[in-house]
C-alpha cells in the first residue's frame, strides 16, 4: 500500500454534477488542490465554490456554465434503493442523458459517470472484472435498476465528439458518507439489522482512496479510457459484521441479524409503514440483499491502466471515520 497521493497534472477546468454531495465536495477539493479551476451544479447552490442551482433533469438553467470546461464528472443521483421506479428512472437514467447531451453541446471533451458495483447485481463472482455482464433486479430495487440503465446511456451515447468513461464504486466511506452517518442513526433507533450473521461482504473504499484513483482517471490519457468502465475498489477481506459491528460499538450499541429470508419481507412492511408515516427509511428487501452480497469488485484495471493503489489503510480509515463522528456528537 503506497502511504503517498498522487498528484498528476489534471484538467484545467472540471465541472461536477452533485458538486454538494459526499463524494463531490472531495473530489473538488483535491482537484483545486492539484490546481483545477471546479465549478458545478446541485439542487442548493454554494457560490463561494462556483456551485450554481438546478437539477440533471433541466440543464438549461445551467448548461451555460460548461463552456470551457474540459471534463465533466457526474455524481448527481438518487441514493435510495426505495425511490420511486419513475422518481429515479427520471433522474440516474434519463437525466444522465441530458447532462451528457449538455456536454456534447458545449464540446466538453471528457465525461466521466459515476455508476456504482450496484450494477453488477447482488450475485457475480469473487473479485468481479468490469467485463462480467450487469444485472437489474426486476424492480426490487430502484437504485440497482437505474444505475445499470444509466450505463447503457452513457455507452450508447459514445464517439459523439466527448470521451466517456464509466466508475463503478464500492461502498465509499468516510468522515460525512452515508455508510458512517445512517448505520449510527439506526443503531440509535434499534434497527440496525444484518442478515445471515452478517457474513455478506462490505466493499469499503476510503474516500481520500476513491478520489484519488478519480483523480488519476482525469489525469490519464482520454483515449485510454474512452468507452472503459472501472471498478474503484479496496479489495478488502471485511465481512458486514466486522464494518457495522465496529460502528456500532462506537454507540455501544449491537447488530441484530437474522435469516435473509424473515428479515426480507419483514423489512419490507416496517419499511413501507415507516415511509407512510412520513419517516426517512431505507428499509426493504434491496437492503438486506446487498447487504448478504458474498463477493468483492477487482480493481486490477485500475491498478494497470492507472497505477492507483491505495494510499489510506482500512484502520486508518475507520479512525478518521470515528474521530468525525465524534467531533459531530454523533457518538
Amino acid at each position: 500500500m503506497s502511504t503517498q497521493r498522487p498528484a498528476p497534472a489534471v484538467p484545467t477546468s472540471v465541472f461536477i454534477t452533485g458538486a454538494g454531495g459526499f463524494i463531490g465536495r472531495t473530489l473538488a477539493a483535491r482537484l483545486r488542490e492539484l490546481g483545477a479551476t471546479v465549478t458545478g451544479v446541485d439542487l442548493v447552490a454554494d457560490p463561494e465554490n462556483g456551485i450554481v442551482q438546478g437539477t440533471t433533469t433541466d440543464p438549461s438553467t445551467w448548461a451555460h456554465a460548461l463552456e470551457g470546461v474540459e471534463a465533466v464528472v457526474h455524481t448527481a443521483a438518487i441514493v435510495s434503493t426505495v425511490a420511486p421506479t419513475a422518481a429515479a428512472w427520471e433522474v440516474n437514467v434519463l437525466g444522465t442523458k441530458k447532462v451528457l447531451d449538455a456536454s456534447v453541446a458545449a464540446g466538453v471533451g471528457r465525461f466521466v459517470h459515476l455508476s456504482s458495483i450496484a450494477a453488477y447485481g447482488w450475485g457475480f463472482p469473487k473479485f468481479v472484472t468490469e467485463d462480467y455482464p450487469a444485472r437489474v433486479t426486476g424492480g426490487v430495487s430502484t437504485y440497482v435498476d437505474t444505475k445499470t440503465n444509466s450505463e447503457q446511456v452513457v455507452l450508447a451515447n459514445a464517439h459523439r465528439g466527448t470521451e466517456v468513461t464509466i466508475v463503478r464504486p464500492a461502498d465509499v466511506y468516510g468522515p460525512g458518507s452515508v455508510w458512517v452517518r445512517e448505520p449510527l442513526a439506526m443503531v440509535e433507533a434499534n434497527q440496525m439489522l444484518l442478515p445471515e450473521g452478517g457474513r455478506g461482504v462490505f466493499d469499503a473504499i476510503y474516500i481520500d482512496n476513491f478520489v484519488d484513483a478519480m483523480v488519476l482517471l482525469l489525469a490519464a490519457d482520454a483515449a485510454a479510457v474512452d468507452g472503459q468502465i472501472f471498478n474503484f475498489g479496496e479489495e478488502l477481506e471485511l465481512t458486514c459484521a466486522e464494518y457495522f459491528g465496529e460502528l456500532a460499538s462506537w454507540k455501544g450499541g449491537k447488530v441484530k441479524t437474522l435469516p435473509i429470508k424473515v428479515a426480507a419481507p419483514a423489512l419490507t412492511v416496517v419499511g413501507a409503514v415507516q415511509r407512510r408515516l412520513g419517516m426517512k427509511s431505507e428499509l426493504g428487501p434491496a437492503l438486506m440483499h446487498m447487504l448478504n452480497r458474498d463477493a468483492l469488485v477487482s480493481n486490477e484495471k485500475a491498478r494497470k491502466v492507472l497505477g492507483w493503489e491505495p494510499a489510506v489503510s482500512y484502520d486508518d480509515g475507520i479512525a478518521r471515520s470515528k474521530q468525525w463522528a465524534l467531533n459531530e456528537g454523533l457518538i
